[in-house]
């Protein structure tokens, strides 16, 4: 027998639960960063150097901001799910 002990798995529920966590913190940073970047550019790029190109640009940033928001909004309702059957299946 080796010096290790014998550790049993944390249950899959709770490392979709981790696992979860970490892409809503992953894509609210995301998010976050889209937001500083679209900001820049919004209010630092002056009109006479816009084209249809980079007004494209930013109306693609708030589109993908949207998306991002509504995306860490959805896993925090599954995080928020898989923490109370975590919490059901320890009681």
């Amino acid at each position: 027998m080796s010096g290790r002990s014998m550790q049993a798995e944390p249950p899959p529920i709770l490392d979709a639960l981790d696992k979860s966590k970490e892409a809503a913190e992953t894509v609210r940073e995301a998010a976050d960063d889209l937001a500083v970047v679209h900001t820049v550019l919004d209010t630092q790029v002056p009109a006479e150097a816009r084209n249809e190109e980079v007004d494209q640009a930013l109306a693609q940033a708030d589109q993908l901001q949207e998306q991002l928001d509504k995306s860490a909004e959805l896993l925090q309702d599954v995080t928020k799910t898989l923490e109370a059957e975590v919490k059901n299946r320890s009681a």
